[in-house]
C-alpha cells in the first residue's frame, strides 16, 4: 500500500509515525524515485541520552525512496510541558508541523502499554510512568500519544511532553494503522472505534479477533 500511494504520479503528502512494524515494512520498499511527493515525520527522532530513535522510519524511508522527506528534529517526549512548547514553537518546526498537518495519507504504528511497551523498552518513559500510565487507563499509544481502551488521550503525566504532530485529519485524510497481534487488540480497537485511524492493515487472525471482539 505504502509503495502504490508512492507510485502516484500525482503529487502528495505522505505522514510517517514509528514502530517496529512500519519500519519492517518500509525496509522492504524497491528503490524508488518519488521526486514528486514529500514525507515527513510525525514524531521526533531524539532518544532521551541523545542518541537516533532506532525505531524511527523517515531516515529509513530517506535511504530507499527519493523524495523530499522532513523529519522531525525534536526529542519523542520533552522533558517538561514548558521545554515541549518551547521546542514546538521554534521557526524550524512550524513548518514540519503545518505539513504533516495537511497530509493525504499517514502510516502509523500502535504500541501496547504491557509490560515490554515500545515506549518504555526504548528508553522513552520509565518504568514508573509506565505504571502510571496503565494506571490511569493507558492500554496503548500512536506517535507517544497514549490512549485508553475507548480511545481518549490520557490527561498529563507523558501526554504533556509529547513532541509528535497531532494525527492528521481523518475526515479530510486517510490515517492507516499498521498493527497485529493479541497484546495489541485493545488499542487497534480503540483506536478504531475513536476514528483515531480510518484504516487498519493487519493479519488474518488479528482481524477475526477484532471483529469478535466488536
Amino acid at each position: 500500500e505504502i509503495e502504490r500511494r508512492l507510485r502516484s504520479p500525482t503529487p502528495i503528502v505522505m505522514a510517517i509515525g514509528t514502530g517496529r512494524t512500519l519500519k519492517a515494512a518500509i525496509e522492504q520498499l524497491p528503490p524508488m524515485e518519488c521526486p514528486q511527493h514529500k514525507v515527513v515525520s510525525l514524531t521526533g527522532n531524539i532518544s532521551p541520552d541523545g542518541s537516533a530513535a532506532f525505531y524511527n522510519v523517515i531516515f529509513t524511508m530517506a535511504d530507499r525512496v527519493k523524495a523530499r522527506s522532513f523529519p522531525m528534529p525534536l526529542p519523542v517526549i520533552a522533558s517538561s510541558p514548558q521545554e515541549r512548547e518551547m521546542l514546538l514553537s521554534q521557526p524550524m518546526i512550524q513548518p514540519t508541523l503545518a505539513l504533516a498537518a495537511e497530509a493525504d495519507v499517514t502510516f502509523v504504528g500502535i504500541g501496547d502499554l504491557g509490560p515490554k511497551a515500545p515506549l518504555y523498552e526504548d528508553g522513552f518513559i520509565s518504568e514508573s510512568e509506565l505504571k502510571a500510565l496503565q494506571k490511569a487507563g493507558g492500554v496503548a499509544e500512536i506517535v507517544g500519544w497514549v490512549f485508553d481502551r475507548e480511545g481518549r488521550m490520557i490527561e498529563g503525566i507523558t501526554n504533556d511532553r509529547v513532541s509528535s504532530a497531532s494525527l492528521p485529519s481523518r475526515e479530510k485524510s486517510l490515517v492507516i494503522a499498521l498493527a497485529m497481534g493479541e497484546r495489541k487488540l485493545p488499542g487497534i480497537l480503540a483506536a478504531v472505534n475513536r476514528r483515531l485511524v480510518n484504516g487498519l492493515i493487519t493479519d488474518e487472525r488479528t482481524a477475526a479477533a477484532l471483529l469478535a471482539a466488536s
